[in-house]
């Protein structure tokens, strides 16, 4: 297997370097052009498809989809090998030919593929990243259309099959791009390595060949043979996920309503407002073209208040009104997204913090004495816990702390906010219990957490009262032989 994985690497990389260094630097003899735009190529083409094969093997959830792909490419493959060996060095190239089919055939399996590999990596995906994953992926199709696929169609001549297999590129492509942002949307822009290299892979191949496509229609691009080391990149990178660790899952992150909501929406709103523009400039005034641009614009300026209007009322029924921190409600929603998020090699962590002796602080001094500790109290917590996590009072004198803090960092978090929430007013000693939970090691879910925490953090107050307990009991006999007559 490894002697494999070797081969395959030295193929993708070693010749896709050697064809980038002679196409582009001019580096080699004239020997090499042949070589360069025929054999190696292909063998470049075909190890990566072999690759993403390899891929399926290793990781089982994903075994369809990197099949899916690797047969995608291997249609590529055949469609190049067939070019190099028939059509090549013919003078009159048949169009289109079989070589057409193989390339055409690459696009639905691709697109299978990529969908399944959606589909094993997504969790608990919100409706919110599905809309912007349709919106930038309908944007990016439009943006393609209008600029790519009206331009090409425009210029295309020849028999009816002839323009359909023209256009049948650049509508594939256009489609494969509309796919990558709409999965890089589906991640939240942060696709991590691995769906980077896939995605700029199949990125790669549809730059290169709408290139292709426009230099073939004299669509203002230079001539020559550069293009082609494009394509073997879009390979290298797809291949190149077979020495990657498997990607991340995409799940939804916690939602915070704000500007980044609208960020999609905006972009996209904007761009269909410029292409709109464009197309009512021959047809319409400039007058109604403006006035309909303006009022597109004052749509999206009514959502982006409508979002920071909303924003503050949710902030408001998260937040104790008392002490500014996060209130129970809050914490539910934050310890549940937390949850969905957590793994083994990133777990996350509950504690809670019952308050000693501010019952009789409270009882003693009155209400308003007590608000005002819990006010300090809840200050000196958020500081002590400061960037490790966030804080709550979720109800009474009960505080909680969520954080990824792991080992002596959970230790030291914990141990922090115990003594932020110890204090002595006016005589009265207060300090607090607690207990820690971690998800998933110790539970699965936020209820189990919350009562595994709840649970710990009483048996530590009842640890402590009994230890109180006995320590009166083997106080008072002393006292009492100290008052007893001398014999």
């Amino acid at each position: 297997m490894w002697v494999m994985h070797i081969a395959l690497g030295i193929v993708l990389f070693g010749a896709t370097g050697l064809i980038i260094l002679h196409d582009w630097l001019g580096l080699g003899s004239a020997s090499l052009d042949t070589l360069a735009g025929g054999e190696l190529y292909d063998a470049v083409v075909v190890a990566a498809g072999l690759a993403c094969l390899l891929r399926g093997q290793i990781v089982p959830r994903e075994r369809t989809g990197w099949r899916l792909l690797g047969v995608a490419i291997l249609f590529w493959a055949a469609g190049e090998i067939y070019w190099t060996w028939k059509i090549l060095d013919s003078s009159e190239p048949p169009y289109p030919s079989p070589a057409d089919a193989f390339y055409l055939a690459f696009y639905p399996f691709a697109y299978a593929g990529l969908a399944f590999l959606v589909k094993a990596r997504t969790h608990e995906i919100d409706w919110r990243r599905w809309t912007d994953a349709a919106i930038a992926a309908l944007g990016t199709a439009a943006l393609g259309t209008a600029f790519v696929f009206d331009f090409i169609a425009d210029r295309t001549t020849g028999s009816g099959l002839q323009v359909a297999t023209s256009l049948a590129y650049p509508l594939g492509d256009i489609a494969m791009l509309s796919m990558v942002a709409g999965v890089v949307a589906l991640t939240g822009w942060r696709p991590g390595r691995t769906w980077s290299l896939l995605l700029l892979g199949l990125a790669a191949q549809v730059i290169a060949d709408i290139a292709y496509t426009l230099q073939s229609t004299d669509g203002f691009i230079p001539a020559g043979n550069w293009i082609d080391p494009i394509y073997l990149i879009s390979a290298a990178l797809l291949g190149a996920v077979l020495w990657f660790p498997g990607a991340t899952t995409i799940r939804s992150p916690e939602y915070r309503c704000g500007w980044r909501e609208l960020v999609v929406p905006t972009i996209f709103a904007v761009v269909m407002i410029g292409l709109f523009a464009m197309q009512v400039a021959g047809t319409a005034s400039g007058l109604s073209a403006l006035l309909w641009g303006a009022t597109m614009v004052a749509v999206v300026a009514r959502l982006a208040l409508s979002v920071n209007e909303n924003r503050n009322l949710l902030e408001q029924v998260r937040t104790d009104s008392l002490t500014g921190l996060g209130n129970q409600g809050g914490m539910q929603v934050d310890l549940a997204a937390a949850c969905t998020r957590a793994s083994e090699e990133a777990p996350v962590s509950l504690a809670l913090f019952d308050l000693n002796g501010f019952k009789r602080f409270n009882d003693t001094w009155g209400h308003p004495a007590g608000d005002e500790l819990l006010v300090q109290l809840g200050k000196s917590l958020r500081h002590a816990v400061g960037g490790a996590g966030s804080v709550y009072r979720i109800g009474g004198d009960e505080f909680c702390v969520v954080t990824d803090s792991t080992g002596g960092d959970l230790d030291s978090v914990v141990r922090a906010a115990a003594e932020a929430l110890t204090a002595e007013m006016s005589g009265i000693p207060v300090s607090s219990s607690w207990g820690v939970a971690t998800v998933p090691s110790e539970a699965e879910t936020p209820t189990e957490a919350l009562q595994l925490a709840d649970v710990r953090m009483y048996a530590q107050k009842e640890s402590r009262r009994t230890t109180r307990s006995r320590l009166r009991d083997l106080q008072a006999p002393t006292t009492h032989r100290a008052a007893a007559p001398q014999g």
